[in-house]
């Protein structure tokens, strides 16, 4: 009987297809192993945790996020808040946390929210919000405080666009003292 091979490639290894002496097929894999390269995917948050969920005037909480890159690369942490003041975050070994303030007052109709952007080098994003419950007094119109970020340089401010389902906007850089 004569033997008959074929070499293809398949996923960057070699494989040698023959008959053996039975007439059964015989295979033969050399080379690397490749695994298979999976899209591009977002970050995923592995655990979330707020030290509280209400909150009064002058109290504060504290807010970490952990998370894996599918990708294994560098993870960026952005916070921001609805309201109140954010400490300067600090990294974990695996996420990062911030300390987050209550203000004397918060706008009535308004819940206090921390957010944390985690986004890979690829530029993917996902986000975890922590939602305050908000136990002190409304502040008299015109008296709310924003929230201040160290190391925030831009705020955007959004106006409305009637008719529009796109939002207009400007930026500008924050000053050092936010009312």
């Amino acid at each position: 009987m004569a033997a008959v091979s074929a070499m293809f490639a398949l996923a960057g290894c070699q494989h040698d297809v023959a008959p053996s002496e039975s007439g059964a097929a015989r295979i033969v894999i050399s080379g690397p192993r490749v695994a298979p390269v999976a899209p591009e995917v977002a970050p995923r948050i592995t655990s979330a945790f707020q030290t509280a969920r209400t909150i009064g005037p002058g109290h504060s909480a504290r807010v970490n996020v952990r998370a894996m890159d599918p990708e294994d690369t560098t993870l960026r942490y952005v916070w921001e808040a609805t309201v109140g003041t954010l400490g300067k975050p600090r990294a974990l070994s695996d996420g990062s946390e911030a300390l987050w303030t209550a203000p004397a007052c918060v706008a009535a109709q308004q819940t206090p929210v921390v957010h944390v952007r985690v986004t890979n080098a690829a530029g993917l994003e996902t986000r975890q919000t922590f939602t305050l419950s908000w136990t002190g007094p409304t502040c008299p119109l015109g008296k709310e405080r924003r929230s201040r970020v160290p190391n925030a340089s831009v705020q955007l401010a959004l106006g409305s666009n009637p008719g529009g389902t796109a939002r207009v906007g400007s930026e500008r850089p924050l000053p050092e003292d936010v009312p």
